[in-house]
């Protein structure tokens, strides 16, 4: 469970969003998550990079880079993600219901519902004129 900091930068491009998984994956593993923790984490990462591919970048990201920094602290994996795409803070928008019945659903917002109920702290910043989405995960106490 080695504390510090990790950092990816990926091109734009939905052929990435494997190698933006597999960095996380590793990341929550050295923070001590078992299966579900690492789960969890893996598929934030890859609903918010998705997400920034499609609707940040357009399908067109090639020349646009996608950074993710994840941060092992002693109680708390930290993973951000960066992106150049137009400013856009996801947590604005309306959470779906998940109580009205499937016919009766509305598509989109799904994807950050979902982040928010796997991670324990979701923030948005807007800094040198880049996207910052910050996930919180708490790390497993340790048995001793």
């Amino acid at each position: 469970m080695a504390e510090g900091e990790r950092r990816l930068s990926l091109p734009g491009k939905i052929e990435q969003v494997r190698a933006a998984c597999d960095f996380v994956v590793k990341a929550a593993e050295a923070a001590g998550f078992g299966d579900n923790g690492i789960f969890q984490s893996q598929l934030a990462v890859e609903e918010v990079f998705t997400n920034i591919v499609e609707h940040g970048y357009n399908h067109d990201g090639g020349d646009k880079s996608i950074e993710i920094v994840a941060k092992i602290t002693p109680d708390t994996l930290i993973i951000s993600i960066l992106d150049e795409a137009p400013h856009f803070n996801p947590l604005t928008l309306d959470s779906p219901d998940p109580d009205v019945s499937l016919w009766e659903r509305k598509t989109g917002g799904w994807g950050v519902y979902f982040v928010r109920q796997y991670m324990d702290d979701v923030r948005y910043q807007r800094t040198q004129n880049r996207n910052s989405l910050i996930l919180e995960k708490k790390r497993p106490k340790t048995q001793k």
